[in-house]
């Protein structure tokens, strides 16, 4: 599934990114801001942003995000540490 956003272009050419880069931030800003609501678990934040878990928590931190650690991220964590 892909979604697509209308945004008016006279504010996206205020964002201080090239147009290359503004897709990507985007989807790393919705994906903190979604975790940070309590919509998504760590490990969906960071599929949804096309980071690895480490990666998505530097985003976070960046962000002044804390991390929402409960039983199903350490489980989480538990199964991606054993698949390495």
């Amino acid at each position: 599934m892909s979604v697509t956003l209308e945004m008016d272009e006279q504010a996206l050419n205020c964002l201080p990114l090239g147009p290359g880069e503004r897709e990507r931030a985007m989807q790393i800003e919705l994906a903190c801001r979604f975790y940070a609501n309590g919509w998504l678990t760590l490990g969906q934040g960071a599929r949804l942003a096309g980071l690895d878990q480490f990666a998505f928590g530097v985003a976070l931190a960046e962000r002044g995000i804390p991390r929402q650690y409960g039983l199903t991220e350490a489980q989480e964590d538990l199964a991606h540490a054993r698949r390495q």
